[in-house]
């Protein structure tokens, strides 16, 4: 309180000598001993003085302002803090605005992160430099005794304004180990605008092989904008770059409401004459408050090294677009219209689609409390180059849907009822004979009540009775939607068991199971299962589960939570001998470790259409050893059959608050007859604050034969 009024007093008194000889300069002044020379215009300050200049503090030990000279000087030690970046050191001589000023064995702390230590400090302007100093984001008694990694630099500039570093002739340490030379190399820090310009070169090396460079250069267009050139140079015996490289063009927009991104992608090999390109767009924009488009669109004739025969370039293309409008005509309404393509140029392959444009509609209005109708109306036109006896050159599909649903409760009873009517039309042209050209459509009926009681306070029965009626059909379908098909207890309550509408449950039929919640132990444990009777014998759906009793298989579903232990189980049991058909089981927990264990078995009985058991079993575990270090392991195994893929891969993670070191190794390997190849790939990265990204990553064909690459990233 004392130091206040002193200040208080010294400032009135020469308040206005400083105003009238220093009126565009303010400066603050807080010390015990101050001694002002009127006749030179200079402040002597003593010990732990302090002063404040626009934004800029500073407590000196002991120095003097000359406002004539224009001049600060500080004798010792002094301690200078702006924002979040301190400035600690002796000696300090500048101007008294401190836009210029020099100092010795000096600390900077940038941005309360980025640690410099310097035997010397100038600033001139916007621009700073520092001699001979040290340079680390990490603590300084971190993990090893010592920074994790840093930087010994003969000469820093640094430039305010553009919050750009340059060093020139540096050495990267890790853990006081001089790792490698660098004589001149840029960053910024974390207020840095987007600059243009060469980003870290990426270098490849090749195991036996030819070894290259990646050079990329980035260029922001605007605030929201920016493109990513990427060319890669081989260098070969011959260094023909012409005929050996690739390039990788990426333009990313953000836009209001929405995103704008192009891939552009070409590889030229010296053994083939033609030029692989790729051009990949995705859009996604808002139009208005009601109003969503999409976008995404393929064009390549790149040769496809996944599951793939062909040898040669396959052109083809793959377009989307989708409009989504939102209260359309109704409120709470849905209108989607939609534009797919699948097309390739030069295959002979009936089966694919060029052109499919769809128009959705769909509404729901609520008639009362408890009754509501939901209407859809869909038109699809599946367009093809080419058409054979079972599939068509052109299918237009109009279809109708309209569910009319009222629920109740009587005495202790939910009751839920559904009225549907499907309606279709499908207009079929072959182009290869004519004479098959025809039109098919139908009329579906389905009535439903699914009722729904708590008999105990465990058990909850449920029952459904579902009526499918064919009001009137023709029997030229060709099945374009319905191709899927699962067997669960879910599924086994839909009014309509296989998806979509083109293949319809040709049999009523009565669902009766229970679901319950109990508890061992404070365990709370829930199982659900049912079955169903068909009337129908042998109808559509138990034909393709291998079915041909009035009695469906049992489906059951379970999930429990011990402790830290998550389990769920999706089985289906034989109706007769209650063997398990299909059985799903997932197991997670987080103690001792993370776990997560998926199993799946499949009889080759479950399905009419399934020739083979299949078995499989994906194992990931993980662990956070200490605040340092993590590793993780993942895989999957198919236990039945060899030709499908087997993979695993393990990571190992060692970090702190300024780097990250990564070590992976995958695995994945194929015994089939495609042109797809084994792999395994090791790769080591090591991510360091402020500077970047970088790696190494080796890929092999079966462990060193196959080229590997130096990899960069921001």
């Amino acid at each position: 309180m004392n130091k206040f009024f002193i200040f208080v007093l010294l400032f009135i008194f020469f308040f206005r000598q400083i105003i009238i000889l220093n009126a565009e300069n303010d400066t603050y002044i807080n010390t015990t001993n101050i001694i002002y020379n009127e006749e030179k215009n200079i402040v002597e300050l003593a010990d732990n003085s302090k002063i404040n200049i626009d934004n800029t503090n500073i407590l000196i030990d002991r120095g003097i302002i000359d406002y004539e000279k224009d001049k600060v000087e500080v004798f010792g030690n002094f301690y200078l803090y702006q924002d979040l970046n301190i400035l600690s050191g002796k000696d300090l001589v500048g101007n008294t605005s401190l836009n210029n000023f020099s100092a010795i064995d000096v600390s900077y702390i940038y941005n309360n992160d980025l640690k410099i230590d310097s035997d010397s400090f100038e600033r001139s302007g916007s621009i700073i430099y520092f001699y001979n100093n040290f340079l680390t984001p990490c603590e300084l008694e971190g993990y090893f005794g010592c920074p994790t990694w840093s930087l010994r630099i003969d000469k820093t500039k640094y430039d305010v304004d553009k919050d750009k570093f340059v060093h020139f002739d540096t050495f990267l340490q890790i853990a006081d180990y001089k790792l490698f030379y660098l004589p001149y190399f840029t960053h910024y820090g974390v207020k840095a605008p987007r600059q243009r310009g060469f980003l870290t070169p990426t270098l490849e090396f090749a195991i036996g092989g030819n070894s290259g460079i990646y050079t990329p250069y980035y260029i922001p267009i605007t605030e929201s904008t920016d493109i990513k050139l990427t060319p890669k140079f081989i260098f070969s015996e011959n260094l023909d770059f012409i005929n050996n490289y690739s390039l990788n063009t990426q333009l990313k927009s953000r836009t209001s409401g929405g995103t704008f991104e192009l891939t552009l992608d070409n590889i030229k090999y010296s053994n083939n004459d033609d030029i692989n390109s790729s051009a990949r767009l995705n859009v996604r924009q808002v139009l208005d408050r009601n109003k969503l488009v999409y976008f995404e669109g393929l064009v390549t004739n790149s040769i496809s090294t996944t599951r793939s025969l062909n040898e040669n370039p396959v052109k083809f293309e793959n377009i989307y677009l989708r409009l989504d409008n939102y209260d359309f005509y109704l409120k709470n309404d849905y209108l989607s219209a939609e534009i797919s393509t699948v097309e390739a140029f030069d295959s002979t392959n009936v089966s694919l689609i060029p052109f499919t444009p769809i128009i959705k509609y769909r509404n729901n209005i609520n008639l009362k409390n408890n009754i509501s109708n939901y209407n859809e109306i869909n038109f699809t036109i599946i367009k093809r180059n080419e058409s054979n006896d079972n599939i068509a050159s052109e299918n237009n599909t109009f279809k109708i849907n309209n569910y009319l649903t009222f629920n109740n409760r009587f005495k202790g009873v939910n009751i839920f009822n559904k009225f549907s009517l499907l309606n279709g039309l499908n207009n079929y042209t072959f182009e290869h004979n004519s004479n098959l050209n025809n039109t098919d459509n139908f009329n579906h009926l389905i009535i439903s009540s699914d009722y729904f009681f708590k008999l105990n306070e465990i058990i909850s029965p449920r029952f459904k009775l579902i009526h499918n009626q064919d009001l009137y059909k023709t029997e030229s379908n060709i099945n374009e939607d319905s191709n899927t098909i699962t067997f669960n207890y879910q599924n086994t309550y839909s009014d309509n068991r296989f998806f979509g509408t083109d293949l319809r449950d040709n049999t009523s039929r009565i669902v009766y199971g229970f679901e319950s919640v109990f508890n061992i132990k404070k365990q709370e444990i829930e199982i659900n299962t049912s079955q169903s009777y068909d009337f129908k014998k042998n109808n559509n759906f138990s034909k393709k589960l291998n079915q041909s009793s009035h009695f469906s298989d049992f489906a059951i579903e379970a999930k429990t939570n011990l402790n830290s232990l998550a389990l769920n189980l999706d089985t289906r049991l034989d109706n007769s001998s209650l063997k398990s058909k299909e059985l799903n089981v997932s197991l997670n927990t987080d103690s001792p470790f993370d776990i997560a264990i998926n199993y799946h078995k499949t009889s080759k009985i479950a399905f009419s259409e399934k020739s083979n058991d299949t078995e499989y079993l994906g194992l990931g575990l993980g662990k956070e050893i200490n605040d340092n270090i993590k590793f993780s392991y993942g895989s999957n195994i198919d236990l039945k059959n060899n030709f499908s893929p087997y993979y695993d891969t393990f990571k190992l993670e060692l970090f702190d608050e300024c780097s990250k070191l990564n070590i992976q190794y995958s695995n994945r390997r194929y015994s089939d007859n495609y042109n797809t190849s084994p792999e395994e790939l090791i790769s080591i990265s090591f991510y360091m604050d402020y500077l970047g990204f970088f790696g190494y990553q080796q890929t092999t064909n079966l462990f060193f034969q196959e080229p590997g690459t130096f990899d960069y990233g921001l």
